[in-house]
């Protein structure tokens, strides 16, 4: 993988925060990070709270958060065909 991160998605939170998901790479491991990147007063987009887990860690994550959809959904609490 190269150093520099390849951006997998992100959408505006709020106003003042953007939820990036990404593949990236620390220390030498491939990691998946989900984090709020918020903008400085300088104008620049900083990372900010999340989570980066090593790769193997992805398939576990991506079934958890499915069935979280499937739960939320189930309990009318997002639609099924919500996007955000």
């Amino acid at each position: 993988m190269s150093a520099a991160p390849t951006v997998i998605a992100e959408w505006p939170k709020n106003e003042r925060e953007t939820v990036r998901v990404a593949l990236d790479e620390f220390n030498g491991h491939s990691t998946v990070n989900a984090r709020l990147w918020f903008r400085a007063a300088d104008g620049e987009m900083r990372p900010g709270k999340g989570l980066a887990i090593g790769i193997r860690h992805l398939p576990a994550l991506a079934a958890a958060l499915n069935e979280a959809l499937a739960v939320a959904i189930e309990r009318g609490l997002i639609q099924g065909d919500s996007a955000n």
